[in-house]
Formats: structure tokens, C-alpha cells, sequence
């Protein structure tokens, strides 16, 4: 749904590529509304990559209520379901709550998530990808380590 990523990929990829539509947001250069929800609704997705202004560890919330239907119909459509979001939207909260944290798969953030963030987010079942310069390291539930470098 990122008009970004499209660019990317259609310059920097040879796969098939379908962007969902609707009501371009120029700000953050996403879609919404209707068409973009049904759309979303019409596809069996392997991997649904969401993104965020805001989440903690209960929710996923954005302050564009459009965004919400968009997030939710991507995550229905999905087998498995990643957020990928940097530390510093952790904590934030959006006036509209998106979906349940816990109604991820997995979390990929950057190696700046507080520690209290990062136990938590194990504890609720959601895996956890701490990303940095020098690798990633996983962080599962079970609150062990495996490095995934």
C-alpha cells in the first residue's frame, strides 16, 4: 500500500506488482478507503508487512482513522502478519486503535526498543527482531535470544 515501496520495487525488481489504490494520503504516501480495503480483502497474502506511527504493547494505533480498515483487511488477508517499526513510534498512541499487538506474528524494531518494551512484547507471544548495524537478533517468547545474522 506504500506508493515508496512500489517505487522501489518497480525499479529495483523484476516481480509481479499490484498496488492496492484508492485515496492517496500525500503525507505518508499510502492509500485508503474503500477501494483500497476491498482490494486488500481480494488477496491471499503470504506476508503482510504493516507499519506505524504508533504502537505499544497492546495495540497498533494511528491517527487516520481510514487507516484502520486498510491495516485490518491486510492482516485478514495475511498467513502471517509483521510490524515493522522503529523505537521511537513505541509508546506513541494514535487516537484510533488498529489492531492488537498480539495479533501479529512478529516485531521487527530497531536495537533502541527499551527493555521493559521488549519483555513485554515476548510475553505476549508476538516474536521479536531486535535490528542493528551489527545483525538482527530474535527475541522469542520464551525470552531467549537466537541470533538471526
Amino acid at each position: 500500500n506504500d506508493l515508496a515501496v512500489v517505487s522501489f520495487l518497480m525499479h529495483h525488481s523484476n516481480c509481479l506488482l499490484y498496488h492496492t489504490g484508492g485515496r492517496v494520503l500525500r503525507d505518508n504516501q499510502s492509500c485508503i478507503g474503500d477501494s483500497t480495503t476491498q482490494f486488500l480483502r481480494n488477496l491471499n497474502l503470504d506476508i503482510s508487512f504493516l507499519s506505524a506511527s504508533s504502537w505499544n504493547t497492546r495495540w497498533i494505533s494511528t491517527p487516520s482513522e481510514g487507516k484502520v480498515a486498510v491495516k485490518e483487511a491486510a492482516l485478514a488477508a495475511a498467513a502471517k502478519r509483521v510490524l515493522i517499526c522503529d523505537s521511537s513510534k513505541y509508546g506513541k498512541v494514535g487516537i484510533f486503535n488498529a489492531v492488537p499487538l498480539e495479533s501479529l506474528d512478529l516485531v521487527i524494531t530497531d536495537d533502541r526498543l527499551p527493555d521493559s518494551a521488549r519483555q513485554a512484547v515476548s510475553k505476549s507471544g508476538v516474536r521479536l527482531v531486535i535490528a542493528s548495524a551489527h545483525g538482527a537478533v530474535a527475541v522469542a517468547p520464551e525470552n531467549t535470544v537466537e541470533n538471526l545474522a
